[in-house]
């Protein structure tokens, strides 16, 4: 059984815990570092308190300064870095109080959302999309996510289009390539194209082995620049599906259609 901690206070619990019983943050699964051990010996260091932060900013930064590999450490709700990464973690501050969202009103009607199956990392980005749309939210003893009953609908939204993507990139995998710009809008150009002749010719042996490749390098991309990433997310997985489809030896013509129009759906209203 995996264990996960406290990243405040560096207390061990069981993988099915989600939050720190003396802190009332959500746990992570990297084991913390100790305030004294970050850095090397006598190398200086810089301290960010962030009392007034919610508990989702300061787990959020947390994932944020992990993600970068940046050495740290927490003394309860200060951050502790080495001085020679002071202007990366300057950055990450910013953004993560970006996501800081409104405070829940005392009197306002609430509804909870279990997070049991939700992991410390896909929880991070739930409440990364919840700041950006500026829903005040919180988590309460039980671990449940808490909004206003006002939000109910458009959580829910959130909530299904962001286990969709997730969902999407558990069963691809990490992307690998990084293409942006004309190259990018060249390329989604031609499978759309091509997508659009195989959905009203599913035979066309031409446009099947051009589109194979180029369908494939597409779904290997990450998330370029101005682009949603759950409408992203989608664009890789159809295009994964039509390569799928393709490159089997009993695909039928229905199913050639099928994969190409919902390609070419996607790809018409995003170019």
């Amino acid at each position: 059984m995996a264990t996960m901690y406290c990243f405040q206070c560096a207390r061990e619990y069981v993988e099915e815990t989600t939050e720190c019983a003396e802190c009332a943050v959500g746990l992570v699964e990297e084991k913390p570092t100790p305030p004294e051990e970050v850095g090397e010996q006598d190398e200086p260091q810089v301290a960010y308190e962030l009392y007034e932060w919610s508990f989702e900013a300061r787990r959020m930064l947390e994932g944020m300064v992990t993600a970068e590999k940046i050495a740290h450490g927490w003394q309860g709700a200060v951050l502790i870095v080495r001085e020679a990464d002071e202007d990366r973690v300057d950055a990450l501050v910013e953004q993560a109080e970006e996501f800081d969202g409104p405070a829940i009103p005392e009197d306002a009607e609430k509804i909870g959302y279990s997070m049991e199956d939700w992991s410390a990392e896909n929880q991070q980005s739930l409440v990364e999309t919840l700041g950006l749309n500026g829903i005040a939210h919180e988590f309460d003893s039980d671990g449940e996510l808490v909004v206003m009953e006002s939000d109910e609908d458009q959580v829910d939204k959130i909530i299904e289009n962001l286990s969709e993507k997730l969902a999407i990139e558990d069963e691809l995998g990490e992307a690998n390539e990084v293409m942006e710009g004309l190259e990018l809008n060249d390329l989604l150009g031609e499978v759309r194209g091509l997508a659009n002749k195989l959905r009203k010719n599913p035979g066309d042996a031409k446009a099947t082995i051009n589109i194979v490749n180029k369908a494939d390098l597409l779904s290997d991309i990450r998330t370029p620049f101005g682009f949603d990433s759950g409408r992203w997310s989608k664009i890789r997985k159809r295009s994964s599906d039509v390569v799928d489809v393709l490159t089997s030896e009993d695909r039928g013509e229905d199913e050639v259609n099928e994969a190409a129009e919902a390609l070419y759906e996607i790809l018409e209203g995003t170019i």
